[in-house]
């Protein structure tokens, strides 16, 4: 079996580790796997790019930058096609899976998607489209994180807020949601077929384009992190005070770290220890510890095993890895109330809280909050974690999906 996997980022992001993960999983099971990125920071080739084999940087750093500039105002990527990939995939031989993730965000022109894949299944009838969605983008007039907005339900009447990524300066989202829902169903015409991790996400799509069009197959942990948890032991039980993490990338936006909480929690002062994990923090604070943005996976999971909980309020992650990473290593995750964190949550028997129960159990030691969250004891709810987020169980979903086509 040939496979390309699509995703414009190689290594950021959590489409990119999933996308990523199944490719270097294929590769290790003896299947043929390629990975197309679109551009590395800046534009340019990506500093992971000689990590990882079988990769290849797909788009000029000049289209990247063009669309960044000009989706502010026009809501879509003008530039971007896979033409120079055309030769690649009608030359290969035998069956070919063509899986895309995340093609947006300045990399692709959607409707040159939709015009590249008719040309590719003319030419290579043996040829099989599947594409994996991440986020909302797929139903919405322009932004892929909704942040609790409903108003694709309704054609995006009149966009609430400009800065749901990809932000933008003028609102053009109802001007384009009927077009751009007409290319997915031109995609979904092709035989191309739809799956995402979330089952959130899956509705949302199936209540626009028909039902059990978009299947869910969950995401799990990578091969890295499956190599981590190997070598990590469970650490003596914390004598102190609760420690407690929060972690996203950029720490300042209210959307993946609720600032009033987290205002909250320092306000706690001696009760607990509050550690973040992220760039740009705006905490500090008598108990804040700020670690900065960790890169390094194997530190941060190192650092983590060190908690006593991981606090968790996002409103707009849809199947986010961070939490299948804490819980798997034994960290307990209090959660406030979100379809994602609650999706993620179940799959190991645990529970969202409110706010203030947030507030209340991060005071807890570790086993408590464990029972609170899972009904189970701290090595009871670590050993059904990791059966619970394993990414081989990932990898042979997706196979035998692929092999079903």
């Amino acid at each position: 079996m040939n496979i390309l996997q699509f995703n414009v980022r190689l290594a950021e992001g959590g489409a990119a580790g999933v996308a990523l993960d199944l490719h270097l999983r294929a590769l290790q099971k003896g299947l043929t796997s390629r990975f197309v990125y679109g551009y590395g920071k800046g534009g340019k080739k990506s500093v992971s790019h000689h990590r990882y084999p079988q990769v290849i940087k797909q788009t000029p750093r000049g289209t990247a930058i063009a669309n960044i500039a000009l989706f502010r105002f026009l809501n879509r990527d003008l530039f971007g096609n896979l033409d120079n990939l055309y030769r690649t995939v009608i030359q290969t031989s035998g069956p070919l899976v063509l899986h895309f993730h995340v093609l947006h965000s300045y990399w692709l022109n959607l409707a040159d998607i939709v015009t590249f894949c008719e040309k590719v299944k003319a030419q290579k009838p043996d040829v099989t489209l599947v594409w994996t969605l991440h986020d909302h983008w797929s139903v919405t007039g322009r932004c892929a994180f909704t942040d609790g907005c409903e108003g694709w339900k309704s054609g995006c009447q009149k966009c609430p807020t400009l800065s749901n990524y990809p932000p933008v300066r003028v609102d053009r989202a109802h001007q384009l949601i009927d077009g751009k829902r007409q290319r997915f169903r031109d995609m979904l015409r092709l035989g191309c077929r739809f799956i995402s991790p979330s089952q959130h996400v899956a509705e949302a799509f199936n209540s626009v384009y028909g039902a059990g069009l978009c299947r869910v197959i969950n995401n799990g942990i990578d091969l890295a992190t499956e190599a981590i948890l190997a070598q990590l032991s469970p650490v003596p039980l914390n004598p102190g005070k609760p420690r407690i993490a929060i972690v996203a990338h950029d720490l300042r936006y209210d959307g993946k770290t609720d600032q009033r909480l987290v205002h909250d929690m320092m306000a706690l002062g001696e009760k607990i220890e509050l550690h973040t994990f992220g760039k740009f923090s705006p905490f500090t604070g008598q108990n804040v510890v700020n670690h900065g943005f960790e890169t390094d996976k194997r530190k941060l999971m190192s650092a983590l095993n060190e908690m006593d909980a991981l606090v968790f309020s996002s409103r707009v992650d849809n199947y986010p890895l961070i939490l299948c990473e804490a819980l798997s290593i034994g960290v307990p995750v209090l959660a406030t109330h979100s379809e994602a964190a609650e999706e993620v949550l179940a799959k190991s028997g645990g529970q969202t809280f409110a706010a203030t129960d947030v507030l209340r159990l991060a005071q807890r030691r570790k086993p408590e909050i464990a029972q609170a969250v899972f009904g189970a004891t701290l090595d009871a709810f670590r050993m059904r974690s990791r059966v619970a987020y394993s990414g081989q169980q990932m990898l042979e979903e997706y196979v035998s999906f692929y092999q079903n086509l």
